[in-house]
C-alpha cells in the first residue's frame, strides 16, 4: 500500500509554497512510499522566506503576515543561515518588553542556532529531533544547501494518515514483517509532545501520562 503526498495550492495555510518576489508557485509534485519510509522531503514547506539580519522586526512582521507564515530564517553575509525569527519572538522579545518594532533589528531578535535535518531523514526522526531539541521547526538541509522548513504542524498532519495506512496494511496482512513492538509512537493529541507510547482512547492518540490524567478526570466526575 502507498501513500501519497502532494503539494497544496499556496492559499490553503501557511505551508504556503510562495516565491518571494514573483509570487511564482511551484508545480505540483507527487511522491509516493511505504508509510513507515515517509521522509522529510515530501512533507517540508519551501521555497524558505528569509531576512537579514539588519532588518527590522517591523519587516519580519509584515512578511509573516503577507505570506501567512510563522517564521522567517535570518541569512548571514555570505548567505549562510544564522537564526530563525518566530512570531514567539517576537511576542516575548518586542511586543512583552513594549518595545517598536521598527526599531528592533531581526539579529536582536532572532533566535540561534537553527536546528537543521537531512531532507532524506525520516519524519520519524524529525519529530524526535524537535522534541530533543524542544523546537517546533527545523531547517531542511539537502546537497548542503537549505531546501525547506518543517514544521510541527507539518508532521500533525500526515500522522493520522500514516497511523490509518499503517493500521490497515496490519489488518490485512501485507505489512512487511517488523521488530515486535507493543508501543505506538507519535505526538499526543492532547499536550503536542512526542511519545513512544501512545494509547488510543476515544478516538484520539494519548501518551502515557496524558491518558493517566484523562482517566483520573473521568473517576474523579
Amino acid at each position: 500500500m502507498l501513500i501519497t503526498f502532494c503539494r497544496r495550492a499556496a492559499s490553503d495555510s501557511h505551508e504556503d509554497f510562495i516565491q518571494v518576489g514573483s509570487l511564482r508557485l511551484l508545480p505540483l509534485s507527487v511522491h509516493e512510499t511505504e508509510p513507515e519510509e515517509v521522509v522529510v522531503r515530501d512533507i517540508m514547506s519551501r521555497p524558505v522566506i528569509t531576512v537579514k539580519e539588519s532588518d527590522t522586526a517591523a519587516d519580519v512582521a509584515k512578511l509573516m503576515a503577507k505570506h501567512n507564515i510563522g517564521c522567517v530564517l535570518v541569512s548571514g553575509k555570505k548567505g549562510e543561515t544564522v537564526g530563525i525569527v518566530t512570531e514567539r519572538d517576537i511576542v516575548q522579545r518586542i511586543a512583552a518588553k513594549n518595545l517598536l518594532p521598527s526599531k528592533v533589528t531581526v539579529a536582536d531578535s532572532m533566535s540561534k542556532p537553527v536546528i537543521t535535518i537531512q531532507s532524506k531523514a525520516t519524519v520519524t526522526e524529525a519529530a524526535k529531533l524537535m522534541n530533543h531539541q524542544k523546537v517546533r521547526r527545523l531547517a531542511v538541509i539537502e546537497d548542503g544547501r537549505l531546501s525547506g522548513v518543517l514544521t510541527m504542524k507539518d508532521i500533525l498532519e500526515v500522522t493520522p494518515a500514516i497511523i490509518d495506512l499503517a493500521s490497515e496494511k496490519t489488518r490485512v496482512g501485507v505489512a512487511r514483517p517488523r521488530p515486535s513492538r507493543s508501543n505506538l509512537s507519535g505526538y499526543c493529541d492532547e499536550c503536542e509532545m512526542w511519545s513512544d507510547s501512545l494509547v488510543q482512547k476515544d478516538g484520539i492518540f494519548l501518551c502515557q501520562d496524558c491518558a493517566k490524567e484523562l482517566g483520573s478526570a473521568e473517576e474523579e466526575s
